[in-house]
């Protein structure tokens, strides 16, 4: 709700300034800022779950209690927080503007017999910019995931890891590959979304 709500918001106050001329950097510059404050809800919510699905806590009020309870749990929030902006803002921006481009494409061009105004089209289309999205931010989502389950030891025995820490740790454990790990998953996810 408050990601659409801040994208639509942006591009409205946006299109009169720059013209339409613009369209595609403010369709990326609408779904990044939509996608920043979403992301202040999203992400403890998103640690809470990942605790919850990890085995970590067997209740999502003892995942509330493992996010929040300390200051490292609660640091470790902010990191996670910082890899899912990585992660969200990207993928929002990649997403509309593909969604908004590809519409405005369709409705301009005589060529093409396709109603894009339907449910069924604005789905099929946004299913394919969500599924790009998806793909490209794929990395950041296992970063993100990565940072939200690690363990998190108030003796100070490890030094939870950061974005740029975990995205070196993901690299020398398995190469380039592992940036993609789960790419499947994440696509068929976010594509019918």
């Amino acid at each position: 709700a408050l990601y659409l709500g801040v994208y639509e918001s942006v591009k409205y106050s946006l299109i009169p300034q720059f013209g339409p001329q613009y369209k595609l950097l403010i369709y990326l510059v609408s779904g990044a800022a939509g996608e920043v404050v979403g992301s202040i809800v999203r992400a403890p919510a998103e640690a809470i779950k990942s605790t919850v699905q990890s085995g970590i806590a067997c209740t999502a009020s003892e995942a509330v209690v493992t996010v929040f309870g300390t200051q490292d749990s609660r640091k470790n929030v902010v990191r996670a927080w910082s890899a899912s902006v990585w992660r969200d803002v990207p993928f929002g921006a990649i997403q509309l503007a593909i969604f908004e481009l590809l519409k405005t494409y369709i409705l301009n061009n005589p060529d093409i017999d396709f109603d894009s105004a339907t449910l069924l089209s604005e789905a099929l289309i946004g299913a394919f910019a969500g599924g790009v999205g998806a793909l490209v931010t794929n990395p950041f989502d296992i970063f993100t995931t990565r940072i939200i389950t690690q363990p998190i030891n108030d003796d100070g025995d490890a030094t939870p890891l950061g974005v740029i820490e975990m995205g070196k740790k993901v690299y020398e454990e398995g190469g380039l590959a592992a940036f993609m790990v789960g790419w499947q998953a994440r696509v068929f996810y976010w594509a019918p979304a």
